[in-house]
């Protein structure tokens, strides 16, 4: 198959078997690839929210150290290669047709029917096997109990915070969610833990003890407040490179990194779609947070950066989310919203999300993500603020229509 072709067939996956959690399914095509998660050693992150950026902070500091580094995560923003990088190159279309077709085969032979996470995870593993990676970044990707990427060689491991989303799979309850993401704690493997609330980190420290390690707790073994010069902005950013820290701090035994190196790697750190600076004239603010956690760590950061008014609010969202406290933690904090769809089948109609504000604020409704962002730059105008955010899919859509690539995009802001 061609990559084009490759890809079509990985992507209709997702509606054919959607999320299937039985990680017992992966033993025997493991097996059959001869198991490449074995073949480097691992720092896991899980978490609600800031995985992705504590993720790439690890990556972009072990790569300031000289140590070849593969990364992990999800979902992309434009592209499938995003998910899967050695160094800072993203995989080739080449490697992903390749990967596949192996993962195919060895599937084939196991008898076993794999989800699109399951293929996109192993596919990881091979590439970071046939580069000689000295060490993996591995971004869990739903829960952490149960997902694919729970079967690495871990020497590390980090749960950067804990809320309810995705509940339908991880419970409703916070210390639900925390036991699911607790799955990832190893036995002798060290493990740091973001700010979290006491019942969340009752949960994960009741794991702890039934395996006998000792959590690393941000704000209470280590400092919370990591030297300035981060290039994410944000407070939670702080956060997340606190732990960043923290993990490397664990496994400097293995991987010695220097006060220096961190402090190069921080600075340098792209992670795009997140609280990113896109365009000014108006100031335009792209951020792929979608549940309410990540609306309160986006305001907090609009105001931290004193973002000029007036702002506006381009909205779009998946129908199974909070979207309502999501829109609830965001009102008032803009003097325009523009409700826009977002291209998933899951997407919300956002002429509900309108109605929804409508008691409280004048929202607009768009056709498209084209005609929402226009009107929201007329709306606030050379001087003011547009942001962007509400999913990943609506952050993806921006991105193609400004640049050939996520990476492209470097507009730094002013502290």
């Amino acid at each position: 198959m061609t990559y084009e072709q490759t890809i079509s067939w990985l992507y209709s996956l997702q509606g054919k078997l959607g999320m299937d959690f039985r990680l017992e399914r992966l033993g025997p095509v493991l097996e059959s690839l001869e198991h490449p998660e074995r073949s480097f050693p691992s720092l896991h992150v899980g978490g609600t929210n800031g995985k992705g950026s504590t993720s790439a902070m690890l990556r972009s500091i072990l790569e300031q150290a000289g140590y070849c580094t593969g990364l992990y995560t999800s979902p992309h923003l434009r592209t499938f290669r995003e998910r899967i990088r050695v160094g800072s190159d993203l995989i080739s279309e080449s490697a992903v047709v390749a990967h596949v077709d192996r993962v195919r085969e060895a599937a084939r032979d196991a008898n076993v029917e794999l989800t699109y996470f399951e293929i996109a995870t192993l596919i990881a593993f091979i590439e970071f096997r046939s580069k000689g990676i000295d060490l993996a970044v591995v971004e869990v990707g739903l829960g952490g109990r149960l997902d694919a990427t729970n079967v690495v060689d871990s020497i590390g491991v980090a749960i950067t915070s804990i809320g309810l989303d995705h509940g339908e799979y991880l419970g409703d309850t916070i210390e639900k969610v925390a036991w699911e993401k607790a799955g990832i704690l190893k036995p002798g493997v060290p493990a740091v833990v973001g700010p979290i609330g006491a019942a969340a980190l009752g949960a994960l420290e009741e794991r702890a003890g039934e395996i006998g390690i000792r959590l690393q707790v941000c704000g209470r073994d280590f400092d919370a407040e990591p030297a300035r010069g981060v290039a994410l902005s944000g407070r939670h950013q702080l956060e997340n490179a606190a732990v960043a820290r923290a993990l490397l701090k664990s496994v400097e035994a293995e991987f010695p990194v220097s006060d220096l190196q961190v402090g190069n790697g921080l600075a340098r750190v792209r992670w795009p779609g997140r609280f990113e600076v896109v365009t000014r004239d108006p100031f335009t603010i792209l951020d792929a947070g979608h549940n309410p956690d990540a609306m309160s760590a986006l305001v907090a950061a609009l105001d931290e950066i004193h973002a000029p008014e007036p702002r506006v609010l381009v909205y779009g969202v998946m129908a199974d989310k909070d979207w309502r406290e999501m829109l609830n933690r965001l009102s008032g904090r803009f003097d325009r919203v523009v409700c826009v769809p977002v291209k998933q089948a899951r997407a919300l109609d956002p002429k509900i999300a309108a109605d929804y504000l409508r008691a409280r604020s004048q929202p607009t409704v768009a056709t498209c993500i084209e005609e929402g962002l226009n009107e929201a730059t007329r709306l606030a105008g050379v001087e003011g603020t547009v942001v962007v955010t509400g999913s990943v899919f609506l952050v993806g859509e921006v991105y193609e229509g400004i640049a050939a690539s996520a990476e492209d995009i470097d507009v730094s802001i002013d502290r």
